[in-house]
């Protein structure tokens, strides 16, 4: 008789569980198509098949086989996690909160899943939500790496120091998803003209992936943004074509007051609102470039 045969359903488990540790998704797969075949409603065999179309970036097959597991077994925990992870990949924020919401009623001093809604209100940009619920999180459980990422992210944009035990960029390490997090919020940081609250993440992310051209790339262009040297145009880079049009009004208006009531002055204006037209066209793309080449990019 072949020696797979006689194994059990927990005997497939474990073999496919070792392998998805290792990622070695393609086995992996092919161990539980012949699992599934003599097991098709093994709970635990459906959610691991459900996490490897995950990892595999197939969210379609992977919340279709979740809501197989979940109408066979509504509680399922690492199945109703991993259904929250699959709703924030396909950027379904609604359902991803409302899964959250649901193991919250169920597991409510849980810090893990606390930690895991403060990153969601992080990627849909709710960040004094976001805070409240890291804090709540830090409260039930001081040493988890969820809740200590998550506080720090809210240390990072509001400037202040974090835990000294563990950095942003090791906790990083531990939960790679909360990488896509730093990344989305960090656009979000510099839409909001929050440009230092930016760089302090972005640097973290470059701690956690040194390798990273994009990571570095994107230190240099926060950079770029928040150096000394570009104050006067902080207007213009955080409200871009609105300040542009309205500043063009304002010296436009400026000047012919002068020209009207101060006349010996409305040269010197106007040679201002050259140079600074000047500066803002070419100064940030010289600064750019001298940044990327200290950066070596």
């Amino acid at each position: 008789m072949n020696d797979t045969i006689a194994l059990s359903a927990h005997d497939y488990r474990v073999r496919i569980e070792g392998l998805i540790e290792r990622r070695r998704f393609s086995q992996a797969s092919a161990l539980l198509g012949e699992a599934l075949a003599n097991f098709p409603d093994d709970s635990e065999l459906l959610h691991s098949a459900a996490t490897i179309d995950y990892h595999n970036e197939n969210h379609e097959a992977s919340l279709h086989t979740l809501q197989q597991l979940l109408v066979r077994a509504p509680k399922h925990l690492n199945g109703r996690y991993l259904l929250v992870g699959v709703h924030e990949a396909r950027e379904d924020w609604p359902q991803a909160e409302a899964v959250l919401l649901d193991l919250l009623h169920d597991y409510p001093e849980s810090s893990p899943l606390y930690a895991r809604y403060a990153m969601l209100m992080y990627r849909t940009q709710q960040i004094d939500k976001a805070m409240e619920l890291a804090r709540e999180a830090l409260r039930l459980d001081p040493e988890d790496d969820g809740a200590l990422a998550a506080t720090m992210i809210g240390d990072l944009i509001d400037g202040r120091k974090g835990d000294e035990r563990n950095s942003l960029a090791a906790l990083m390490m531990k939960h790679p998803e909360d990488m896509v997090t730093a990344r989305l919020l960090i656009v979000h940081l510099i839409n909001r003209g929050r440009y230092w609250s930016a760089k302090r993440i972005a640097i973290e992310l470059l701690k956690a992936r040194p390798d990273s051209r994009e990571a570095l790339e994107l230190v240099v262009e926060i950079e770029a943004l928040c150096h000394w040297s570009v104050v006067p145009l902080w207007p213009l880079n955080r409200w871009g074509t609105a300040a542009t049009i309205t500043l063009w009004i304002g010296w436009i208006l400026v000047y012919k007051l002068l020209r009207s009531y101060a006349p010996q002055v409305s040269d010197i204006a106007a040679t201002l609102i050259l140079a600074y037209c000047v500066y803002s066209w070419v100064y940030p793309f010289l600064l750019r470039r001298w940044l990327k080449r200290r950066a070596g990019l």
